[in-house]
């Protein structure tokens, strides 16, 4: 199969690498790019940090030198980036926002700091609730790109439902006869109305489980006309 991928760089790449293992043609076409943020106020002090994605992994790596705090991350990817960036204390929620916060209200001891992006697509603050304080701090913003496959395509990944709201504002004429393949239900929910031949939705809200929707069956097939 050609697919597109829509997710943001540098992590579209590792995806296209995984794709072109499972024998896919990946198309990197990001609808989104991040734009690293100036900090205008000093940051708090905190007693552990919380990323919600890798792209705050990167950002946050190349404003602070302190690896030593606890880390508690969303998902085993994003903590493999922490891992990467030398921190030394990392857990995973292997999950979501929901996910996260139970691990933050299980193991946080003080104010937690979240380097994150400006529009958050969770209000984590409120999911941990009142016991553990959390700091959210804008570090980046997600921006719209002008990009788009160069040519036709048999699927469509989404990674985050930013994306999938982009996708449905400047390429729906993209989605008949094509099948989008959704990282959970909140990232499918724009692309449903849009003429897609199928979209498939991830049992989990990881990678492993978005690539599993493809299925050995579609190997360098396309699943529906293009």
């Amino acid at each position: 199969m050609r697919l597109w991928i829509t997710r943001t760089e540098p992590a579209a790449r590792d995806t296209a690498d995984r794709l072109a293992a499972r024998g896919h043609d990946p198309v990197i076409a990001p609808l989104l790019r991040v734009r690293a943020l100036l900090l205008d106020a000093p940051v708090p002090d905190h007693a552990a940090l919380a990323f919600t994605s890798r792209n705050a992994v990167a950002v946050w790596s190349g404003l602070s030198a302190d690896r030593g705090l606890p880390v508690f991350c969303v998902g085993d990817a994003t903590a493999e980036a922490a891992r990467a960036a030398d921190f030394l204390r990392v857990q995973s929620a292997s999950g979501d926002a929901a996910d996260l916060a139970a691990l933050i209200r299980r193991e946080a001891s003080g104010r937690v700091l979240v380097p994150g992006p400006a529009c958050p697509a969770a209000d984590l603050a409120a999911l941990v609730g009142p016991d553990v304080p959390i700091h959210l701090l804008p570090v980046y913003e997600t921006v719209e790109t002008d990009v788009d496959a160069r040519g036709p395509v048999d699927g469509i990944l989404f990674h985050s439902a930013r994306a999938a709201r982009t996708f449905a504002r400047h390429h729906a004429a993209a989605a008949p006869g094509r099948v989008a393949l959704a990282l959970s239900d909140a990232v499918a929910e724009p692309l449903r109305v849009l003429g897609f031949a199928e979209v498939r939705v991830a049992a989990r809200p990881d990678e492993d489980a978005l690539l599993d929707t493809l299925g050995p069956e579609a190997l360098g097939k396309p699943l529906g006309p293009v």
